[in-house]
């Protein structure tokens, strides 16, 4: 069941044409950057790093942002992004709490995995309960983008205890059919030249040849991920990284990516599973974005206790694009009963 967004003040509502129970944020005349950056600090400090061991005791590298007593955890997409996409463009929310950041397993800075068994979504689940004890987290709040937001439903599934709530940031496909229209979409928004690009980095990588893969990786996403702006300008609005990380992991990145995907099973659909989740969900959607309206919305409708957010003018990265909305809408639902 989805139920209505709480408004904003400081924002206009308007009805979602075709989901007349969607709250869909409009951005505010001079809503740029420059407009979130004087709203929000970008500045939030590190406040520790280092390395845990996540299950089967895989070294899972973390970073800790801020240090306010509200914790999140972080869950990077991909799979195989490093936290480093993340890290520095997320800070405006480490500012009265404490964001925990980490290196999914075969990928960034944490142990290299080269078993697919070992790099699947429930491995993932288990690392996350993982780092949930290292910390000593007793009720966890999650936010999860893209792929990450794909594994936090499956944590909160299994382990219903000990998850508070999560934010939902653009989620992969719902099912096969939509990660189908979402790949046409991407291609249809890229440049023949450019898709033919992709694929030699793609080879470079996957091949182990590239002389530099981190720079390599980095190529393929600053080529890559533009068709999943609303403006593919905007990827320029990227404060960190998508490839800081050992070579080794970067020419990893493939295979940890397939691995995982691949646990999804060449099907897949995942109501059934969300229908099972309890704990309050906020599922962002960017009216821009690839992944087509009807796979985020039905994240939302799939769960019992879920609202969806549409925040117009951004794509799959809407706090690159519409920072203000992203991070007001965060807040508003993390610390809504926490009497903030």
């Amino acid at each position: 069941m989805r139920t209505k967004t709480l408004l904003f003040a400081a924002f206009a509502l308007a009805a979602c044409s075709d989901s007349p129970t969607t709250s869909t944020l409009s951005a505010p005349s001079g809503a740029t950057r420059d407009a979130a950056e004087n709203a929000f600090s970008y500045s939030a400090p590190v406040t520790a790093e280092g390395y845990l061991a996540g299950a089967d005791g895989v070294q899972l590298f973390y970073r800790v942002v801020g240090s306010g007593p509200d914790t999140a955890v972080v869950l990077t997409g991909g799979p195989g992004l490093a936290l480093s996409y993340l890290d520095p463009d997320l800070r405006p929310l480490a500012h009265g709490r404490t964001l925990i950041f980490f290196d999914q397993r075969g990928a960034g800075k944490s142990q290299l995995i080269y078993d697919p068994a070992q790099l699947t979504i429930q491995k993932q689940v288990e690392d996350l309960e993982a780092v949930r004890q290292h910390f000593g987290i007793g009720k966890m709040k999650i936010i999860g983008h893209s792929w990450g937001a794909m594994v936090a439903p499956f944590y909160a599934a299994a382990h219903p205890a000990t998850t508070d709530r999560l934010v939902m940031v653009t989620p992969g496909p719902i099912e096969t059919q939509y990660d189908a229209l979402f790949e046409a979409t991407r291609v249809s928004r890229t440049d023949p030249a450019v898709l033919q690009h992709q694929l030699e980095l793609f080879g470079l990588l996957a091949s182990g040849q590239s002389p530099d893969p981190v720079a390599t990786c980095e190529e393929l996403f600053h080529i890559w991920f533009p068709a999943y702006f609303n403006n593919p300008a905007n990827i320029a609005n990227f404060r960190g990284k998508f490839c800081d990380e050992p070579a080794a992991a970067a020419n990893n990145l493939l295979f940890t990516l397939f691995a995982g995907r691949a646990s999804l099973g060449q099907t897949w659909d995942l109501r059934p599973l969300l229908a099972t989740v309890q704990a309050p969900a906020l599922v962002i959607h960017g009216a821009g974005d690839a992944i087509p309206f009807a796979s985020t919305s039905a994240y939302a409708d799939a769960m019992p206790h879920a609202e969806l957010v549409v925040i117009q003018g951004a794509g799959h990265f809407p706090w690159l694009e519409q920072p203000v909305q992203t991070f007001t809408a965060i807040n508003t639902f993390l610390r809504r009963g926490t009497g903030e």
